[in-house]
């Protein structure tokens, strides 16, 4: 079942949607998209379906529309953003909440976790490790440099990165190893997209959820 609902943060008031497990569940996943795309279509929806099927409720919210919306959004905008998305899902029921975050959105997780967050699992998170090695030149270009381990992420997280993405493998285990629970899962022939084998994706990100 699914439901559209509405995030309220301050004084803005952004689109959703609830995808609700059929028997009561305590169980919350937060799902945060990418700069170039909303959260309703492709694998966010695909995923959103199993999740739900399998007893979580899945939460999705289009809190920017456009590449000016991230212009204009600070850090405390993030911030404030994951942390209301975290407490819709309370306001249900939910006592374990997941973040799992794709490319741009796994950026912002990274730098931004709300501190009651349970787990978080990164779909090819837009970031590069500074000392990572066989970096395409446009991915420097387009992409900001990190030192792993900088972020203030405490909480069991797995990376899924493909190795047919211009973000390279090398950097999402840097980043994996920069965590103290972070572990990486590398996704053979797969791009950018997360759709080229998209049953895969979904399958390895539940079964790192809750039970």
């Amino acid at each position: 079942m699914s439901e559209d609902v509405t995030l309220e943060v301050g004084d803005s008031a952004y689109p959703g949607r609830l995808n609700t497990a059929e028997e009561p569940s305590e169980r919350g996943i937060l799902v945060v998209p990418g700069a170039g795309h909303g959260p309703f279509g492709d694998v966010f929806l695909r995923f959103s379906r199993a999740a739900a099927e399998e007893g979580h409720h899945v939460a999705r919210f289009e809190t920017w529309m456009s590449p000016d919306d991230l212009e204009n959004k600070t850090d405390e905008d993030f911030r404030t953003e994951l942390e209301a998305g975290v407490d819709f899902l309370r306001s249900r029921g939910c006592s374990t909440v997941t973040v799992v975050a794709k490319s741009f959105g796994g950026r912002v997780a990274l730098e931004h976790l709300p501190k009651d967050v349970d787990r978080l699992v990164l779909w090819a998170p837009a970031v590069l490790a500074e000392d990572a090695e066989n970096v395409p030149d446009e991915a420097w270009e387009h992409l900001p440099s990190v030192t792993p381990g900088e972020f203030d992420v405490d909480v069991p997280t797995r990376i899924f990165q493909g190795d047919d993405d211009n973000i390279p493998v090398d950097s999402a285990e840097r980043i994996a190893e920069g965590l103290p629970e972070g572990e990486l899962v590398v996704l053979p022939d797969e791009d950018h997209s997360f759709l080229r084998d998209h049953k895969r994706v979904i399958e390895e990100t539940m079964a790192f959820l809750p039970e």
